[in-house]
């Protein structure tokens, strides 16, 4: 059956009333990690599938412990929120109640009201010295929320508020510690999150009081649902969405994880009456915690079994009124596939039936589970409205939330992930694609160097014919490669568990660099090293991708070195 058969075939079969209704239910339920919230929250999508599906339809719910996270990754402590309020004086007082992301994730106990005069760090907040005066004052920053906690809590400050410098100004932001179980249990410093609104009366000196009432504790179990037609120790591709987030969380990631329940109900369905041949692969329909899950299921719970992986994360908001376009997100050039292909086919269809046209093309950028996958060698595309107003706040509720979205999303999850299981497409038409539309936009931004480096370089690195040379000076000339590495590295966290020097260090690489340079540097650029790419090379794949303003060759060696120092990385001399 050719793929727009099976286009029209799933387009009459999902049901945007059915997965509205899922997500509806899923924003009831506080689904930040290492809560109960998130496990309740999986076990609704498990009793919703075991309902609605078809009978070729398989469902379990799995649960893993922190310690079974590999070490390249971490996994947060237990938490619980009970109460938060935080009080500007002489004016404001907002509640959880009122605001469910005014507690920042895994925050410890207040142990009561704590009151401080507000220390402003909106610049250069990975400096230690920003914090000098923080003893017995409220740290606000719009900063990395676990570096400012630690360097916040190192200088004796009695909490620490964290704002959102892009967020709807009375928007509260979803801030996440992110602390492991010990860290949290040796931490007293409350953290709350608060909109840019209150900045103003805090820039006048008005004293902030906190209260916080949350439990850390043992986590309860991280859940990973898996629903899967066909043999379920069978290989085959995943649709992924991370379940994960707190309340109400409805574009992110609501949207995905109701996406793809109805494309597992449609595509069952479809399948039990014929209207669909019973797949050649497994598929697996995944819902994880971000980060934490699919590094679990990537490498333990499924290892071996999934060939590709698409993963549906925020794509639930019309296009407009500052929200961006629905992305196909490329894989990272080190693993660029059928995945790809697929997912963009089926959305070129999709869309076209549906009349929608706010969809683009674009290359690799980091942020969600297809992160993990491609750190492990998976070809892993994946749909995203972004940039989304929005975004981690409390405004991300139903309302914002479009059926014909969750229609057209569900529709390229169940087409898209069929495809690759039946008759998978040819990747060189779409890497041939993808080279052509990166080329142009560098030529229409007036960067001619880069549509060279993607004419060439990355061509060659695509398995393509390359139709120029590179560029005089190109690739630079810096024979350092990589000799060993982790399969990705998290972020700032990450490194800061290994050196809080280092991390502070990369830290201020990153905000020099600009917008995408945790993209471009700490994951694209991770995966493209091999022990046979020197990092002159990898900078030359890098600013192919993203233009030559987003790439330093001198900044890429220092991060490598800085990384080598505290044993992060092994570096050899070719």
């Amino acid at each position: 059956m050719s793929t727009e058969a099976v286009v029209r075939a799933v387009l009459g079969a999902v049901s945007d009333h059915r997965a509205m209704r899922v997500l509806a239910s899923l924003t009831s339920y506080n689904r930040v990690q290492g809560t109960i919230g998130l496990v309740d929250a999986a076990k609704h999508v498990q009793e919703v599938l075991l309902q609605e599906a078809g009978d070729s339809l398989e469902v379990e719910l799995i649960k893993f412990g922190g310690t079974n996270v590999p070490e390249w990754m971490s996994a947060p402590t237990g938490w619980a929120i009970h109460e938060a309020s935080v009080k500007v004086e002489g004016g404001t007082e907002l509640t959880l109640e009122a605001h469910p992301t005014l507690a920042a994730a895994h925050t410890p106990p207040s142990g009561g009201e704590v009151s401080g005069e507000p220390l402003i760090v909106d610049r250069e907040w990975w400096r230690p010295e920003s914090y000098a005066n923080a003893k017995g004052k409220v740290v606000v920053s719009p900063g990395n929320p676990y570096i400012v906690y630690r360097l916040a809590s190192e200088a004796g400050a009695v909490a620490v508020a964290l704002y959102g410098e892009s967020a709807p100004p009375d928007a509260v932001p979803y801030k996440g510690l992110f602390l492991s179980r010990n860290e949290a249990a040796n931490s007293t410093v409350p953290a709350v999150s608060i909109p840019r609104s209150l900045l103003g009366p805090l820039r006048e000196g008005r004293r902030l009081t906190v209260r916080v009432d949350s439990d850390v504790r043992r986590d309860p179990g991280f859940p990973i649902v898996v629903a899967w037609i066909g043999d379920r120790d069978g290989k085959g591709p995943a649709a992924v969405a991370h379940i994960c987030h707190p309340t109400p969380g409805a574009n992110d990631n609501g949207s995905g994880s109701a996406a793809i329940a109805e494309a597992a109900i449609a595509l069952s369905k479809l399948i039990d009456r014929g209207a669909l041949a019973q797949p050649s692969s497994t598929i697996r329909f995944i819902w994880i915690p971000e980060y934490t899950g699919s590094s679990v299921a990537f490498t333990k719970t499924f290892k071996g079994l999934i060939t590709q992986v698409l993963n549906f994360d925020m794509v639930g908001v019309e296009p407009g009124n500052g929200n961006g376009p629905l992305r196909v997100v490329a894989s990272s050039l080190s693993a660029i596939g059928e995945a790809d292909a697929a997912l963009a086919e089926v959305t070129n269809l999709v869309s076209e039936a549906l009349g929608f046209e706010g969809h683009r093309l674009v290359a690799y950028d980091g942020g969600s589970d297809h992160d993990v996958a491609t750190a492990l060698g998976m070809p892993s595309a994946m749909l995203n409205g972004w940039p989304d107003v929005n975004y981690h706040t409390d405004l991300d509720d139903l309302d914002r939330v479009s059926r014909r979205m969750l229609r057209l999303s569900a529709s390229v999850a169940a087409a898209s992930v069929y495809a690759l299981a039946s008759s998978p497409p040819d990747p060189r038409a779409f890497r041939s694609q993808l080279l052509s539309t990166i080329a142009s936009r560098h030529l229409l931004s007036g960067d001619e160097v880069a549509a060279r480096l993607a004419r060439s370089l990355m061509a060659r690195a695509m398995g393509l014919q390359e139709s120029s040379g590179p560029p005089e000076g190109w690739p630079p000339k810096v024979d350092v490669t990589v000799k060993s590495r982790p399969p990705m590295i998290e972020g700032l966290r990450a490194i800061a568990r290994k050196s809080l020097d280092a991390a502070l260090r990369v830290a201020g690489m990153m905000e020099a660099a600009g917008q995408q340079a945790y993209t471009v540097y700490l994951l694209e650029g991770v995966f493209l090293t091999t022990p046979d790419r020197t990092l002159g090379e990898v900078a030359s794949l890098l600013a192919a991708e993203y233009g030559t303003a987003a790439v330093s060759v001198e900044r890429l060696t220092e991060l490598f070195s800085l990384l080598a120092d505290i044993k992060m990385v092994e570096l050899a001399e070719r």
